[in-house]
């Protein structure tokens, strides 16, 4: 996948995907991940984000060659669902953060 530089006060985005699929669109003559879920991780900047848990497989490339390509009659569509399940996360230094909002709101 290509590279992407993203300005130092965007969180850290981490894959939806235990695994990346190796596409998410399939017709003949162009096979390409396109679709992602993206989720920010808890960092010293961010006491609050998101863990992977799990992922839905996703169909094989020999699955789909079946059927030649995407959409078909098994698959509506020319894009693979991305499922995921993601958990909340926080890190070490979440309570103090809540702490100095509280404290914050009290000197107001």
């Amino acid at each position: 996948p290509p590279s992407v530089v993203l300005p130092y006060c965007f969180p850290n985005l981490v894959s939806g995907c235990l695994d990346m699929p190796s596409f998410t669109n399939y017709a003949v003559g162009f096979v390409e991940t396109l679709d992602y879920v993206l989720a920010s991780e808890p960092s010293d900047e961010e006491p609050f984000g998101f863990q992977t848990s799990r992922s839905a497989q996703m169909p094989t490339e020999d699955e789909i060659k079946r059927y030649v390509a995407m959409p078909n009659e098994c698959m509506p569509s020319d894009h693979v669902s991305v499922v995921c399940d993601l958990k909340w996360k926080t890190n070490d230094h979440a309570l103090d953060f809540f702490y100095s909002l509280s404290r914050n709101e009290e000197d107001s």
